[in-house]
């Protein structure tokens, strides 16, 4: 007989049959592997013993396991066993709080017990498709990488639904909130992607489980399951206690269903957040960077961004043509017209530029300020504040078409054998460009936007210096 699970020849015990068929007893006692009936006696004890010690003393991965599989199980003795769990209860101190008269619970639980009581399934199906979905497990990727690499590894507090739970108050404030300890207990609301992140370290620990030939397999294993007991704080919103408010509360009786309720919780958190702002987002990571702070992956994953903010930053200071233009924080009509993140991103191509790259922080500096007062030089106008909103110098497509063609500059200068870093030589291919229309009605540039037009934009300076005889060589 043939083990459906490895394919090889079932020499000793067998187990099941699992939907007419059998597996050997080496794929049966892999911890990785699930199979209902394996899991009948852990599920006996849980239900018989007081359970934050189970949790503890049993393999946790084994347990998550069998609480993640419970909607797949069709074992008809182990949904009578599951039955009998429905008494265990996970009790959580916690303070009591009220928002316009519902009630709110904040406490902590660990990692292991946030997997054992939430699902989060209903608002991933429900929001998230195809290249979404992909989204959202890179994020959760990013999450893990956070968890295990990061010195300060901070979670936030996550937000949650039950509709059913007791809370034994212990004085006017503060008490017990006992959850039953059963899969889809809790919904959560905000912190699916915290969760996921937790889930994923789940995932790592059952495939380090099957890896017996990896040197430091136990190592890592200990690693991971040390974080499945990581703290989190999070707070609970009474489902029905909020229904039955609303309901009398209402002339007509209001009928809603707690799946209703949780998503207009879902969609009002979700949809209202104001993100942090990009440029906001590029200072605060060099800065975090900068202070020797790792291990963060949204940083890590582009990095090159914190190599380019320093850079910028100079060009916002006395003596630099951008001095007081360039918006750090993102806050809106503040006077600063330029956010830092489209120059940042503009300046990709000549910071990818081999020969640029090689250049030591005072020099890029220097370039692009000579580079940059040249130009408004030959605009004043356009970086007047008295001025320059009649033109389009500071919007986002010249920046970008400007900064694009820096990176032709500098590579003309070094092909002609003369310096980069020194103004005449950049006004040597900048000047053809003197009588450019900057208008914000009637210039070339009027009607471009978006990333196309960012190109053609960059695409129309290039033909008016080749028009104004800048030889095609030193073109791209």
């Amino acid at each position: 007989m043939i083990c459906s699970s490895c394919g090889f020849e079932i020499k000793d015990k067998r187990h099941g049959p699992y939907d007419g068929r059998f597996v050997c007893d080496n794929c049966w006692n892999n911890p990785a592997l699930f199979f209902p009936d394996k899991m009948t006696q852990t599920i006996e004890n849980i239900a018989q013993n007081d359970v934050k010690s189970d949790i503890n003393q049993f393999n946790t991965v084994e347990i998550i396991d069998i609480y993640q599989n419970f909607p797949k199980i069709k074992s008809q003795p182990l949904e009578g066993i599951w039955k009998n769990i429905a008494n265990v209860k996970l009790k959580i101190r916690v303070i009591k709080i009220q928002q316009k008269g519902m009630p709110l619970y904040i406490g902590k639980v660990q990692a292991k017990e946030l997997l054992l009581l939430a699902t989060s399934d209903r608002w991933r199906d429900e929001v998230l498709d195809g290249y979404q979905r992909e989204k959202f497990r890179e994020k959760t990727s990013e999450i893990k990488k956070y968890l295990e690499g990061c010195s300060i590894s901070i979670v936030p507090a996550i937000l949650a639904s039950f509709g059913e739970a007791k809370f034994l108050s212990t004085d006017e404030e503060t008490g017990i909130l006992e959850i039953p300890l059963r899969p889809g207990a809790i919904s959560i609301l905000d912190g699916q992607q915290r969760t996921g992140g937790f889930e994923e370290i789940y995932r790592e620990i059952k495939k380090l489980q099957t890896k017996h030939s990896l040197p430091n397999r136990e190592e890592l294993i200990k690693k991971y399951t040390d974080l499945l007991s990581f703290e989190i704080p999070i707070v609970f919103v009474d489902a029905k206690a909020i229904i039955e408010k609303m309901r009398k509360e209402s002339p007509d009786n209001l009928t809603i269903k707690q799946s209703e309720l949780e998503g207009a919780f879902f969609f009002i958190i979700n949809k209202t957040q104001k993100p942090v702002n990009p440029s906001l987002k590029d200072e605060l990571a060099y800065k975090t960077l900068k202070a020797g702070i790792t291990g963060i992956p949204i940083i890590d994953k582009e990095k090159w961004r914190t190599e380019i903010v320093p850079v910028v930053n100079e060009l916002n200071k006395e003596s630099s043509p951008f001095v007081g233009l360039i918006n750090l924080g993102g806050t809106i009509n503040n006077g600063h017209p330029v956010p830092l993140f489209s120059f940042v991103s503009s300046l990709k191509l000549l910071f990818d530029n081999k020969e640029f790259k090689a250049l030591n922080f005072y020099q890029k500096k220097t370039f692009l300020i000579n580079y940059w007062a040249c130009i408004r030089e030959m605009f004043p106008e356009t970086f007047d504040e008295k001025t320059r909103k009649q033109f389009l110098m500071l919007r986002t497509t010249s920046i970008y078409a400007f900064n694009y063609l820096a990176n032709d500059i500098y590579t003309w200068c070094l092909n002609d054998g003369i310096d980069p870093n020194d103004a005449e030589s950049i006004k040597k291919f900048l000047s053809p460009l003197d009588d450019f229309n900057w208008d914000r009605n009637t210039s070339p540039f009027a009607f471009l936007g978006g990333g196309k037009g960012v190109r053609k934009a960059y695409e129309v300076l290039l033909k008016e210096l080749c028009e104004k005889g800048i030889s095609q060589a030193n073109q791209k």
